[in-house]
């Protein structure tokens, strides 16, 4: 893979530019160009530019309503957000504010977003929480793509968990986002694209049985990580994601991957905690004894990875971004 540097405000703006001229609003382009750079400055290829032709596809037929307003309510240390067939990033932005404040008076408080779409690494909606001394934890449901241990079709999305932890003052907090599947269904389609062997465990074919090609791997299902115990947490994140807040199942749900079947309505559920309420003082104490534990033993806890100002992206996919953001870019995208 060929790669161009460049700088994480550079990625931002090209991706506004791209977005808003595809039909979204600022306000709405904004959050998501920013997710776009952050993936990208974190080295996370499989959340970041790869999508950004998509979005725009999506813009274009409707999938998703760049110009939608997340209605946003709150009962007691509780958020709902109806995104409205809009981006997942403004909907959960939009709720965010009344989360933090739920969770400082009550100790722990919960969001809900429904109708929703592709909210790409979760991690990038803890870190707020985080930010404002909280621990964040965040589930979010995807269009059916992984099969449980015995199925022959996929039943579950790669249902992605992540949690972000505050450290002391100064430092980075712990940040973990993963999904439940072994492999993320972008790096499935990479890998066919690329014509790259696929590991076994990682997908089966759509007799179920494994398979180490990609492209049968796509036809097929993916697997859950871990065997059953993975496919345990998918089933938690489906129930919070989609059923506890009203969007749709994730068999229900139209693919992230092509135009077809109008809006996915997916729906990602938040929990933010506030450690003042319940550790007597000795939270911040506790981390950095886990901290000083893992160094030790010369592990580097997740998020604390650090980031660097050059950005290496795939020069395909940067130079593909360059022309959707020019005036020529966006008819052509109207056109296809």
């Amino acid at each position: 893979m060929t790669t161009v540097e460049t700088s994480r405000e550079t990625i931002e703006a090209v991706c506004v530019s791209v977005l808003t001229g595809h039909g979204a609003t600022v306000d709405n382009a904004r959050p998501v160009a920013r997710a776009i750079a952050r993936a990208e400055a974190d080295g996370n290829r499989v959340c970041g530019l790869y999508y950004l032709p998509i979005f725009c596809r999506h813009l274009t037929v409707g999938k998703v309503d760049g110009e939608a307003v997340p209605d946003v309510t709150t009962r007691g240390a509780t958020v709902a957000v109806d995104a409205r067939y809009g981006f997942a990033h403004p909907a959960i932005a939009a709720g965010m504010p009344a989360l933090i404040g739920a969770a400082r008076r009550a100790g722990v408080a919960a969001m809900a977003v429904r109708n929703s779409y592709n909210c790409l690494a979760l991690g990038h909606h803890v870190l707020p929480l985080a930010d404002a001394g909280l621990i964040g934890i965040c589930v979010s449901n995807a269009p059916a793509s992984v099969a449980p241990p015995g199925a022959t079709r996929a039943l579950f999305g790669t249902n992605p968990l992540a949690f972000a932890v505050p450290s002391k003052e100064g430092a980075p907090p712990i940040v973990v986002d993963q999904s439940m599947s072994a492999v993320t269904k972008t790096e499935m389609i990479l890998r066919r694209n690329r014509g790259e062997a696929i590991p076994t465990g990682w997908a089966q074919d759509k007799h179920g049985q494994p398979t180490t090609d990609a492209a049968t791997g796509l036809e097929g299902s993916l697997l859950p990580a871990g065997g059953r115990k993975g496919a345990n947490i998918a089933l938690l994140v489906e129930i919070l994601a989609a059923a506890l807040t009203g969007a749709a199942l994730s068999t229900e749900a139209s693919a992230f991957g092509n135009d077809e079947g109008g809006p996915p309505r997916v729906g990602q559920f938040l929990i933010a905690i506030d450690p003042d309420h319940f550790s007597a003082g000795h939270f911040c104490e506790a981390v950095d004894g886990l901290m000083a534990a893992h160094e030790a033993a010369g592990v580097r806890l997740p998020g604390h990875s650090g980031r660097k100002q050059a950005v290496c992206v795939d020069a395909d996919l940067w130079q593909a971004a360059l022309r959707l953001s020019k005036p020529e870019g966006a008819q052509e995208s109207q056109s296809n």
